[in-house]
């Protein structure tokens, strides 16, 4: 399969904003900011833990559509063999 440049180019960037986006587990010093004095720390911090959940939610879509392209494929081979075993019993018949 061709893809163009700017796909690819789109592919990179979207793999590594979302390796950038990982949790680092310090989600202490976000909770401690959140009740920070300084507003824009605050705020700032409230954007990093509301981009968290987004991120484990999106993480968690894309385990379950995993499962369920795993499962088709599984259905697919499935679906080729009894083809093929359709097809050896009609040349066996005359």
């Amino acid at each position: 399969m061709k893809t163009l440049p700017s796909t690819s180019a789109l592919l990179l960037l979207l793999s590594l904003a979302c390796t950038s986006c990982q949790s680092t587990g310090d989600t202490s010093s976000v909770a401690a900011d959140l009740n920070s004095t300084n507003p824009a720390v605050a705020v700032q911090a409230q954007r990093v833990q509301e981009l968290e959940g987004q991120v484990k939610q999106q993480e968690a879509v894309i385990e379950a559509e995993k499962s369920k392209l795993e499962a088709m494929r599984q259905q697919l081979e499935g679906a080729k063999q009894t083809l093929e075993g359709v097809k050896n019993e009609v040349k066996a018949t005359p």
